[in-house]
């Protein structure tokens, strides 16, 4: 028998191709690693140098309405009254300057006329009593010169405290010179002898108190003529700024719109209809005028705002997507909070 042995010469458990391949692979593996712990490295590098120097932007939304500068118009009036004319309606564009409403001048026009009528009988006295203390003729302005009764009368009262005191003088005067006559006969009969010299120094008595009821008609007609001066210039100041006042209120009964603009929402539409004093008649929205946008922020976004930065409106009645926005500044920031009357918010 024959056994035969078969011995395999020539191959090894592995392909060496195989372990070439292998190590290839893996080194591939590691170069890719590096190359993404480089990258993941560099990417940490810049996101924490962003970190650092890096800014967010932090955005504060509101809501708010587009309002004029000069804010809406309110029509107002003072002193109240009976509204007789209503020439204008709401959404009615008006001049500036241009009448809007009227109200009922009568009681108004009948306060003025009473003070005026005191005014002008103050001013002519006065007139009369600066003639009487500077001792001149009585002229009285031409604005006065439609009033012929007043002035009559202030000519007359002029004419019979001159007179008055004409006469009086005229009386101490003759007086004066009776005693005057008398005393000296008295004085040269003294000096024969034939008269007393006590009666010289009776009528020399006389003579005096004569002279001084004569300084003393002078002073008092004078004096009291300057008290009464100053009364009346007093009156005549007083009433002249009653007048001015009344006259006031009368030009205020006609209602004009301070700015070109639109009417909106007349409070008040009857012919008749009582207006309060204070009470609002309507308001007028200007227009052609610089638009600003009252906005209202929570309180806890107001840190972030501050005037001069820009901000973006977007208007609710266009799409902002197709339309966008409207580039703003903020300009001012209220000083303190608002609280809304309809909504229990703080703004």
């Amino acid at each position: 028998m024959s056994q035969s042995t078969t011995t395999n010469k020539g191959y090894l458990p592995y392909d060496p191709t195989e372990i070439l391949s292998g190590g290839e692979m893996d080194e591939a593996h590691i170069v890719k690693s590096a190359y993404l712990i480089a990258i993941l490295a560099v990417l940490v590098i810049i996101f924490g140098v962003w970190a650092w120097f890096g800014q967010v932007d932090e955005v504060s939304t509101g809501t708010g309405k587009v309002i004029p500068s000069s804010r809406e118009q309110v029509l107002q009036s003072l002193d109240g009254g009976v509204l007789t004319e209503l020439p204008v309606q709401e959404g009615q564009r008006v001049k500036l300057g241009q009448v809007v409403a009227r109200l009922d001048p009568t009681r108004s026009e009948s306060n003025v006329g009473e003070s005026e009528a005191k005014y002008r009988a103050s001013l002519s006295a006065s007139i009369r009593l600066d003639a009487e203390v500077n001792n001149r003729p009585l002229v009285f302005p031409a604005s006065l010169q439609s009033y012929p009764d007043l002035l009559a009368a202030e000519t007359h009262l002029y004419q019979s405290r001159r007179d008055q005191l004409t006469q009086s003088m005229r009386q101490l005067q003759d007086s004066m010179s009776l005693i005057n006559r008398e005393l000296t006969i008295t004085q040269r009969l003294a000096k024969t002898g034939a008269a007393s010299s006590v009666e010289v120094l009776r009528l020399q008595q006389q003579q005096s108190d004569i002279a001084l009821k004569i300084t003393d008609l002078k002073t008092h007609y004078y004096v009291d003529a300057r008290e009464q001066l100053s009364k009346a210039n007093a009156e005549v100041a007083s009433l002249a700024e009653v007048v001015r006042g009344r006259s006031d209120s009368v030009s205020r009964l006609t209602i004009r719109s301070p700015v070109q603009g639109i009417v909106k929402n007349i409070k008040v539409t009857t012919i008749g209809g009582v207006i309060a004093p204070n009470g609002e008649l309507m308001e007028i929205v200007p227009v052609d005028d610089r638009l600003l946008i009252e906005a209202r922020i929570s309180p806890r976004d107001i840190a972030f705002i501050h005037p001069g930065q820009k901000a973006m409106v977007k208007i609710t009645a266009y799409d902002y997507a197709i339309y966008g926005g409207l580039p703003g500044v903020v300009e001012t920031i209220s000083p303190d909070t608002i609280l809304d009357e309809e909504k229990p918010e703080i703004y």
